[in-house]
């Protein structure tokens, strides 16, 4: 178990020292799928998202909507496709891209083809010294993840675990 400290003030951890755990240090990163226990009631809340879906109503109005619309700006229609984009790519496999053109089809599955991102961590102590790293790691989008920290010394076996979602044409949301 790890305990990690929060204090209001800069001085309030000179008197806590890292606690020594019985793991081996963790020498390099690793990347993990959550085994075991389900990670949306055990290590994190659950995401209501995750459970919402699209109708084929709701996404052929959107395609059709979205069609009208200048390629690349950010609209609510474009954004809401890619924030679904497990719903609209099961839509476009199933029903094909009728609704689209063939500019706005070649932009959209260009976009949902992009469905990993890379992610690195520094973690610093109080007087801005690296205690652990994670290196650039391309991870899944909507996809619970486990990474374990390198180069943690004293604190041996550091993870985190957490998840990138993309929320729109240009934005990311995440949680670690």
């Amino acid at each position: 178990m790890l305990w990690l400290l929060a204090c209001t003030g800069p001085g309030a951890l000179d008197s806590v020292e890292a606690a020594t755990l019985a793991q081996p240090e963790a020498d390099t990163p690793t990347l993990e799928p959550p085994s075991g226990a389900d990670c949306k009631t055990s290590c994190s809340l659950g995401d209501q998202t995750e459970d919402m879906h699209l109708t084929e109503g709701e996404l052929a109005v959107l395609l059709e909507d979205w069609n009208t619309q200048r390629l690349g700006e950010p609209t609510i229609e474009l954004e809401t496709l890619l924030f679904y984009f497990h719903d609209t790519e099961h839509y476009l496999t199933e029903h094909g891209s009728h609704a689209l053109d063939e500019q706005h089809d070649e932009f959209l599955r260009r976009e949902l083809a992009r469905d990993t991102v890379t992610m690195e961590m520094r973690l610093l102590d109080a007087e801005g010294q690296v205690r652990g790293t994670v290196p650039p790691t391309e991870i899944p989008l909507k996809e619970k993840q486990h990474i374990t920290f390198a180069g943690t010394g004293s604190l041996k076996h550091l993870e985190t675990g957490g998840k990138v979602k993309r929320v729109g044409l240009a934005h990311l949301w995440s949680r670690w």
